[in-house]
Formats: structure tokens, C-alpha cells, sequence
């Protein structure tokens, strides 16, 4: 009852339209207060909240993403989708895919994923002849896979939060990210059909290699960053670094494309973007502990406990709970208010941390996809000018293909999640 309690306060807070961090830290001061706790710990919390080595590649992904994105390159990764899949049916909606899943390897997060490659390809589709809601559609469901295939920043953060190696979250994420890819491509390609809409170019194996040229040093940088991570030559916060470092030269140098003053406002709004999200986390960490030292979790642990269930069945349920939770709560909000609640019944049930950590991201995926929060479809109805409802029904098979991926995860784990980490011994 009191967890209840706690969690309706919380969400009729964000109701309400405080912020995030706000609610979570009035939550958690009301409760300690409350329990006679000195209010002294709060601010401990909220600097050990914070004070992870993991942690610090979230601004530096950020920025990453931020640079790759305001230098252009992305124009250049959809030159050479177009050459690889433009000849289907709908070849411009499997470009938005194929583009969002090279953009992945580089940006950490779906919404300068969905920035970047809508801004570049929802006015071509339409002027093809796409409809504005399934170009809105398509290009909100290919940003999900910028969380899933790493680098990703809802992952480093996820590790940081539980505990567990971000690298192996990140190799966990490629067979995933691909399953995704290739299913959101044939409901493109079905939907295409059955609308008539056109293929582009055909094949040439010339433009194919000129397309590469051009976007090598592009494509070049998810080598990095994956190459160095799963080859051990450094850690993911290190990878974050070197991301930033790349993403400059290659912008400044080689494409030519930003200056000094476009480097200058990228750094700001990464920055800006950095301290909102390490702020959630700062006071989710509070939030963490005050369920601890309530025991909270207490009340969902003995009921498992009792009911017996098996693994799947739990993450089943969990599952719903999240994508449920994702309608109406933001994605790393979500996470931090839940995941603490179901982890010790994780360790309870012996269920893999790595496991459960792909059902977190990927139910944080589809959660951007449904209103009244999903920020992927706030973003594409703004940039492709259709109403959100709309967007919302052209966007259910692709939704239907996230939910069909999420219960391969959940069923097959040791092929589509922990085979990848395991072969690479992390």
C-alpha cells in the first residue's frame, strides 16, 4: 500500500507537469522526511548519484552524436543507403532505416537520430509521394534503433544504474539492433507495395562504390567505437572520448562542413542537454535508495515469491508494466522509477542482468512510439507537419514489429542477447 501510495504521488506530480528531477527528489525528501531519515543524505545521494567513471560517457555521446549530426555526415550515410536500398519498393522509407541504423553506431540516442535523418529525409519522401503520416511513422520507428544498436546512451546509463558491464549491454544490442533493422524494412517495403509507392534508382555498383568513398570516414567511426570496446583496447567512457575527438576532425577536416562557431553552439546545446539528463539522474539515484531503505520492493518481491513464476512470465509481465509506464512517462523516468523496483526480484528469479537490461531498453524504445509522451512522434509531426494521432496509426505495424522483437528477446536470449558478449568474453 505504501508503495502505492509513493508511486501515484510521483506520477500525479509529473501529471501535473513538474519536472522530472523534481518530482523525483519531492518524493523522495517526503518519504525520508517522513521515516525521520536526516534530509543530510539527500545531498549525499545526489553527488554519489553522479559519481561514476561509466556515467561520464553519457555527455561525451551526446556531444558525439550533437557533432556528427550538425556536420552533415549523416547526409552522406543516406547517399549511400540510397545506393544499397533505393531500388526496392518504398525505397526512401527503407533508406530512413538503413540510415537510422548507420547513424546509431554514432549518436547513442533516438531523438538526434530522428533529428538528423528526418531533417534530411521526410521532405524528399513526400514530395515522392509518401503520405505525410507514414513518412512521419517510418522515421519515428527507425530512431528507435539508435538506443539499441551501440554506442547508446540509455545503456550506459542503465549499466551505471545496476551495475553491470556497459560493454556487454553494448554487444547485446547488435544481433537485437539488425532483427529490428531488417523488420521494420519488410513492413516498409509490404506497406510500400500496397500504397504504390516508388522505388528510386537501380542498382549500380559504380555509385555504389563512389556512395562508400564519400561516406567512409562516416561509416569509419562505429568501427571505432565498436572495434575498440569488444576488442578490449578501451572502455566505453573511453570510446565516448575518442567518438568526440573523431567526430571533430572528421567534421572540421575532412567533410569541411562546420566551423569553429557551429563547434561553439554544438558544444552548448550538448551541454544543456547533458546537465538535464544527469540531473534525472542525480535525483533518481535518491529515489533508488529511499525504495531501499523503505523496502519497498519488499511488496512486489513476496507475491513473486509466492506465485512461483518463471523468468519468462516475469519479464513478460515486466515488459507490459514498462511499455504501460511508457505511454505517459518519460524514458529514462521510466527507468528509474521501475527498474528498482523489479531488479531484486531479477536477482530472486536468476535471470541474466544483461537479459533484463535489453527488455529495459528496447520497452524504452517502444515507449517513444506511443503518446501522450512518445518524444520520436512529437519530433516527426513537427518536421513532417501531420497530427500526432494520425502519425500514431500509420505507426502501428511498425510498433507491432518493436513488440514482436521484444518477445524474440525475451524467449531466445542466449541467441539474440548474451551469444554476441559471451563469444567476445565480456
Amino acid at each position: 500500500m505504501e508503495l502505492l501510495l509513493v508511486l501515484c504521488f510521483l506520477v500525479g506530480l509529473i501529471g501535473l507537469g513538474l519536472p522530472i528531477a523534481f518530482a523525483l527528489v519531492a518524493v523522495s525528501i517526503g518519504v525520508l522526511a517522513l521515516a525521520g531519515v536526516d534530509l543530510l543524505i539527500v545531498a549525499q545521494r545526489l553527488y554519489r548519484g553522479v559519481q561514476s567513471f561509466p556515467l561520464l560517457a553519457v555527455p561525451l555521446y551526446i556531444l558525439a552524436g550533437q557533432i556528427m549530426g550538425r556536420g552533415g555526415i549523416s547526409g552522406h550515410l543516406v547517399d549511400f543507403a540510397k545506393t544499397l536500398v533505393g531500388q526496392l519498393r518504398g525505397g526512401l522509407a527503407a533508406v530512413n532505416v538503413v540510415t537510422s541504423m548507420f547513424f546509431a553506431g554514432m549518436s547513442g540516442t533516438s531523438m538526434s537520430d530522428t533529428a538528423a535523418v528526418g531533417g534530411i529525409l521526410i521532405r524528399p519522401m513526400i514530395k515522392r509521394g509518401y503520405s505525410r503520416a507514414f513518412t512521419g511513422a517510418v522515421t519515428a520507428a527507425s530512431s528507435t534503433i539508435g538506443i539499441i544498436i551501440p554506442p547508446s546512451v540509455p545503456m550506459v546509463i542503465l549499466g551505471a544504474f545496476i551495475g553491470i558491464s556497459t560493454g556487454a549491454l553494448f554487444a547485446a544490442g547488435l544481433l537485437a539492433g539488425l532483427l529490428l533493422g531488417l523488420g521494420l524494412i519488410c513492413v516498409a517495403w509490404l506497406i510500400s507495395r500496397r500504397e504504390g509507392y516508388p522505388a528510386e534508382a537501380p542498382f549500380s555498383p559504380g555509385r555504389l562504390f563512389a556512395a562508400f568513398i564519400r561516406a567512409l570516414p562516416a561509416l569509419t567511426m562505429p568501427v571505432i567505437i565498436l572495434g575498440g570496446i569488444l576488442g578490449g583496447i578501451f572502455t566505453p567512457t573511453e570510446a565516448s572520448a575518442v567518438a568526440v575527438v573523431y567526430g571533430i576532425g572528421v567534421s572540421l577536416f575532412y567533410y569541411r562542413s562546420v566551423t569553429m562557431r557551429d563547434l561553439y553552439q554544438t558544444f552548448v546545446e550538448a551541454a544543456v542537454l547533458s546537465g538535464a539528463v544527469m540531473l534525472v539522474t542525480a535525483t533518481a539515484h535518491v529515489l533508488g535508495y529511499t525504495f531501499t531503505y523503505q523496502s519497498l520492493a519488499d511488496a512486489l518481491l513476496e507475491p513473486l515469491a509466492a506465485a512461483e513464476m518463471s523468468p519468462t512470465a516475469f519479464l513478460l509481465a515486466v515488459s507490459l508494466v514498462f511499455i504501460v509506464a511508457g505511454t505517459f512517462l518519460d524514458g529514462i523516468a521510466m527507468m528509474f522509477i521501475i527498474v528498482p523496483l523489479f531488479f531484486p526480484a531479477v536477482q530472486l528469479l536468476g535471470i541474466d542482468p544483461i537479459h533484463f537490461g535489453m527488455v529495459v531498453v528496447i520497452c524504452w524504445g517502444i515507449g517513444q512510439q506511443t503518446p501522450p509522451v512518445g518524444a520520436a512522434l512529437f519530433i516527426t509531426s513537427v518536421l513532417a507537419k501531420s497530427d500526432v494521432i494520425a502519425i500514431t496509426r500509420a505507426n502501428l505495424p511498425f510498433i507491432a514489429v518493436m513488440l514482436i522483437v521484444l518477445l524474440l528477446v525475451i524467449l531466445f536470449p542466449e541467441t539474440l542477447v548474451l551469444s554476441v558478449p559471451r563469444a567476445l568474453g565480456l
